[in-house]
């Protein structure tokens, strides 16, 4: 996926320059090559005991903000593309840019809805240690893209708020990385710590897709020259895998074609994609006959 990723980069942002987090030992030359990357390793932090922490997981991410290159920078999952050059709606003159497009929650919300401790943090947890947090009024955001400034959660704070989990029953923050980045960013802004702002510049499934249809109408099966809303498009959750008739895939899909285009042809790169779901399906398939087989 990192490759349509790369791809969609490269295409609206050619001379934006580009770091690669890689996790563990993976070979990722053919790709810091084609699409001259700086490559920042896991295993060769200056800290063996970041590296350990953060290794193998959603985590992993976060070396970017304590050692990457850049002092302020745009985070892509590799499950997010871009859609049109961002670059002039980017502030770099604040700490933290959240990428939604609403406030989550009203300023005068008198419950707490049901995805937030789903999604993100326990709330009661968060009180017994910082009671003054206030939960309404904020854009609530996947973490999965973003702006920031180097540091702007220090490593030291992380780890410090991170053990809030151990100290109560079930943990305090949910998925991954995402409920604590969250509370750390809506909190340092609250007291006044940081600089934080919301932009419409994350799209994901749940806000639909129609807009995204007229801009590849014309274009076909490649990157449309000026979508009328630049922006990441980042498919959390289910996957866009072509064989995946529920998932939206068509943009990643553009995506995926223009990474392998560089090599290939145009029908050689459809048979890399189709080749590679293919094994994807399969493997999915064959993982539901074992469990089935084996309740037997």
């Amino acid at each position: 996926m990192v490759g349509a990723t790369l791809a969609s980069m490269r295409h609206y942002c050619p001379d934006v320059p580009i770091c690669m987090i890689a996790d563990g030992d993976v070979d990722v030359s053919d790709l810091e090559q084609e699409y001259n990357l700086i490559v920042l390793r896991i295993d060769e932090l200056p800290s063996k005991e970041m590296s350990q922490r953060i290794t193998g997981s959603y985590l992993a991410k976060l070396a970017a903000m304590w050692e990457g290159p850049f002092e302020f920078y745009v985070w892509m999952d590799s499950d997010a593309i871009l859609w049109g050059d961002i670059t002039k709606r980017i502030h770099t003159d604040i700490d933290f840019q959240i990428f939604w497009p609403e406030i989550s929650i009203s300023a005068d919300a008198d419950e707490v809805p049901q995805w937030l401790p789903h999604f993100y943090f326990d709330l009661d947890g968060v009180h017994k240690f910082d009671s003054d947090f206030e939960w309404r009024g904020h854009p609530y955001f996947s973490a999965g893209v973003y702006a920031c400034r180097r540091n702007v959660i220090s490593y030291e704070e992380w780890v410090d708020t991170l053990a809030w989990n151990e100290k109560v029953s079930g943990g305090v923050f949910r998925f991954g990385d995402q409920g604590l980045l969250n509370y750390l960013i809506l909190a340092k802004s609250q007291r006044g710590q940081i600089k934080a702002q919301r932009s419409d510049l994350q799209w994901t499934r749940s806000w639909g897709h129609a807009e995204l249809d007229k801009d590849y109408s014309q274009a076909g099966w490649a990157f449309p020259n000026e979508p009328a809303k630049p922006m990441i498009l980042h498919f959390c959750g289910r996957k866009p895998f072509v064989f995946d008739f529920k998932s939206y895939s068509r943009p990643f899909t553009i995506a995926r074609l223009a990474h392998y285009r560089r090599s290939h042809s145009f029908f050689g790169a459809w048979f890399c994609i189709l080749l590679q779901d293919a094994r994807t399906l399969w493997c999915k398939i064959r993982g539901k006959l074992k469990r089935s087989l084996s309740r037997r």
